[in-house]
């Protein structure tokens, strides 16, 4: 699997790429910083980063790209860019057909230093001991987007077992509604399924013209 965790903002966008072998151990293949400057207009700003994220997806061509779910800033100008990254990584990652996740600060914490309340040295530096490098990634954008490519990986066997007992238990439920389709007092004659009520209609003495079925039809309409 191919993963390319995104940690979104409109000033500097970290980036993360992450691979596994045959053996499910994985592996960083790239890593870095997207920039904007503060100094531009929004617009000339959002135009950059597009281009950038599009040109970075596909470049790499990932399986899967995650972006980090922001829930809370103090700071509300900083919200609103890292808002408007997020949109233009999750819009684009979608058009090039990847499979798109969003994880929170704390469920990658959890996944990658098996706390959720580490901080963000403890997180940074499992990043580099699980992608055996040698120093912990720089900068912080990058490492932390590559902690999210890395919850993904361990998260995603889950999530897919998950997925899988989900669809065993529709499908069991919807088998057991067919099966039950057929009510007790329903029968088949040859090729045609009969219920008591068509075979009261079609026996002597109850038959009915079409003209006062057609009368109570209309009635009941009414």
């Amino acid at each position: 699997m191919f993963v390319l965790g995104i940690d979104p903002g409109l000033s500097r966008c970290g980036f993360g790429a992450v691979r596994t072998d045959a053996r499910h151990q994985p592996s960083a293949v790239e890593h870095g910083v997207l920039h904007t400057p503060h100094t531009s207009p929004l617009h000339e700003r959002l135009a950059s980063m597009h281009a950038q994220l599009e040109d970075l997806l596909v470049r790499l061509q990932p399986d899967v790209v995650v972006v980090e779910r922001v829930f809370f800033q103090t700071n509300a100008r900083t919200a609103m860019g890292v808002g408007q990254a997020s949109g233009l990584a999750l819009a684009l990652a979608c058009r090039q057909g990847c499979q798109v996740v969003q994880y929170t600060s704390n469920e990658v914490k959890q996944a990658v230093a098996g706390y959720g309340s580490a901080d963000k040295y403890q997180t940074q530096s499992m990043v580099a001991k699980l992608l055996h490098l040698a120093e912990v990634p720089k900068p912080a954008d990058a490492a932390d987007a590559l902690a999210l490519a890395l919850c993904h990986l361990a998260v995603a066997p889950l999530l897919a077992k998950t997925a899988g007992a989900t669809s065993l238990g529709r499908a069991v439920a919807a088998g057991s509604r067919r099966e039950g389709v057929e009510r007790p007092g329903e029968y088949r004659s040859g090729a045609e399924e009969r219920s008591p009520s068509v075979a009261a209609d079609s026996a002597p003495g109850h038959e009915t013209s079409h003209h006062h079925q057609h009368e109570e039809q209309c009635q009941d309409g009414n």
